[in-house]
């Protein structure tokens, strides 16, 4: 019999989807319990024997998964006198390991070489994503742009992301070639745009898409073009090529691991900024003529490799 242990997991979306390749380790040798706001995100881990446990929270995104997903959490805790393992990083672990990833299986003592969070995606949910394309029938490969934004309950929006001078550049210079369906959380007070909104085919910016809608949008699209956050680790985590535009407050390579599994173009400040810091002047000023030549490349290279498909 496997001898239990307590995951006391993190709360951000993209860090529950990077766990996963811990939580996978994990169950090689223990009987695995897991403090979470997010269930689904573990769908397969829990067949092979995951039990998730609800995390309490008043962080805003996580309270509303938690309570929408309220009904599938496993009812109960571990066994008296369970170990609890915490998963955490530190600026300065992910700085000198090169990412979240590498700093997390450093910290829980798991081994970063085959640490894997790749997530298999229903097919109810990629019905659940078609359902809300069937209708408009996109003449284009689809993108999930996620635009720009700062929210109250964590002030390192400033700092984290890019000139959004350059992040529209970016995005204008390739939006033509897709279909565009930008998702958000917006609420006033809460979170809010930064920046002009751009052109998208689809605007879903009042937190419309469940977890399992949004996976199965992102599993489906040609292209997942992003600032730092949840979405690239999701887009690696599905097979779907992403591009990755920094600003200030931390490493371009904070998001490197994903790469081994799928294309990935990061896209980073002439002098990157790894600085951890709230309100620190960044200097995110990137060679756009260079940008603008990667960004195309890349675009035309899965393209080639039908890696991008309508």
């Amino acid at each position: 019999m496997k001898r239990p242990i307590l995951i006391k997991g993190m709360q951000g979306l993209g860090d529950n989807l990077h766990q996963r390749a811990l939580i996978r380790q994990f169950l090689e040798e223990r009987d695995v319990w897991l403090e979470s706001c997010w269930v689904a995100p573990y769908h397969d881990l829990i067949g092979a024997g995951l039990k998730v446990v609800q995390r309490q929270t008043v962080l805003r995104t996580q309270a509303k998964n938690a309570a929408r997903e309220a009904g599938r959490f496993h009812r109960g805790g571990p066994p008296p006198r369970t170990q609890a393992q915490q998963i955490a990083y530190t600026p300065r672990d992910v700085n000198a390991r090169g990412s979240v990833l590498a700093a997390m299986c450093h910290a829980a003592g798991r081994d970063y070489d085959r640490a894997d969070f790749r997530m298999p995606v229903p097919a109810a949910w990629r019905a659940k994503a078609s359902a809300l394309l069937v209708q408009l029938r996109p003449p284009r490969p689809v993108m999930v742009y996620r635009p720009l934004v700062e929210r109250s309950e964590w002030t390192g929006c400033g700092s984290r992301n890019p000139d959004f001078g350059h992040y529209a550049q970016l995005f204008d210079s390739i939006r033509d070639q897709f279909f565009v369906v930008s998702i958000a959380d917006l609420e006033p007070g809460k979170e809010w745009l930064t920046g002009q909104p751009r052109v998208a085919d689809i605007t879903l910016h009042r937190g419309e898409l469940d977890f399992e809608t949004l996976a199965g949008l992102t599993a489906q699209a040609g292209l997942v073009f992003t600032s730092p956050g949840f979405a690239v680790i999701l887009a690696q985590a599905v097979g779907t090529p992403s591009v990755c535009v920094y600003g200030g407050y931390e490493s371009p390579r904070t998001f490197e691991a994903g790469g081994r599994y799928v294309p990935y173009l990061p896209i980073a400040p002439i002098r990157p900024c790894a600085c951890w810091r709230h309100g620190h002047a960044c200097d995110k000023r990137i060679d756009m003529p260079a940008a603008l030549a990667n960004i195309r490349s890349f675009v035309n290279d899965i393209a080639a490799s039908s890696a991008i498909v309508a």
